[in-house]
């Protein structure tokens, strides 16, 4: 793909009927883009994709709905696996809308707000953000776009009380699979608060000290602190514990 480096055509994929979906939504102008599992299965990781996410403009939302059941699919709850009962933010889950059918059981298709994936697909964003795929009309996220997405949802569920765990847990999760992909020489292109986070968040660190990153990150983002600060305000005795952590796996 012109963004990533796939592991294969996208239409021999054994999943082509879920990626297709994507092509429907590009032919009602519905603003959107393929986003979780799959793209991490398409860049060669072994996944079996469950569900497909597909971030949409918040506003269009409902119009994907019907572009989706005008295919055949039907709307299903969601999975269980994501209801955080103490949660207070999506305690039920993925916002939006799941929907499945006899051709693409046991996979689903997820429409979720754009928003949730803190992902911009105005108008004139998107564009900048995201490219159909050369050989498809199916569209997908810019690399750094997506991993600053999938940043800003793990700081956002890090520091606003009551995020639902499970969904925190499956934006990081993706996070570290889509890093694994990317070379050193791209990450230089991320803006300085991502790169002071993925510089530290995949470090050893204790709880505490991982919150703290987050904060640092958005103080960043927001003109309040300086690179340089941030570091400095990293305990050091946990940065010299991941430093012997790494030391004794690397000598293991």
């Amino acid at each position: 793909m012109a963004d990533y480096v796939a592991d294969g055509p996208v239409h021999e994929s054994p999943e082509w009927g879920l990626y297709h979906l994507s092509e429907h939504l590009e032919d009602h102008s519905i603003r959107h883009c393929i986003a979780g599992d799959a793209i991490i299965s398409i860049l060669g990781y072994p996944l079996v994709v469950c569900d497909l996410y597909l971030a949409v403009a918040d506003e269009q939302l409902e119009d994907a709905l019907t572009v989706i059941l005008q295919q055949g699919c039907q709307q299903t709850g969601g999975r269980d696996c994501y209801v955080d009962k103490k949660a207070t933010i999506a305690p039920l889950g993925w916002p939006g809308y799941r929907l499945t059918s006899s051709e693409l059981l046991p996979a689903t298709v997820m429409l979720v707000p754009a928003s949730f994936w803190h992902m911009d697909l105005s108008v004139s964003s998107l564009s900048e953000n995201t490219f159909l795929h050369p050989t498809t009309q199916c569209r997908f996220p810019k690399r750094l776009f997506y991993l600053d997405a999938l940043v800003n949802a793990i700081v956002d569920g890090a520091l606003k009380p009551g995020w639902n765990i499970l969904v925190s847990g499956y934006f990081e999760m993706k996070y570290h699979y889509l890093l694994a992909c990317l070379s050193p020489d791209t990450l230089i292109g991320l803006p300085p608060e991502d790169r002071f986070f993925v510089d530290l968040y995949g470090r050893l660190l204790p709880p505490s000290t991982r919150q703290k990153v987050c904060f640092n990150q958005q103080q960043i983002r927001h003109g309040l602190m300086t690179v340089e600060d941030a570091w400095k305000s990293i305990p050091r005795k946990a940065l010299e514990f991941d430093a012997l952590q790494r030391k004794i796996r690397n000598h293991g």
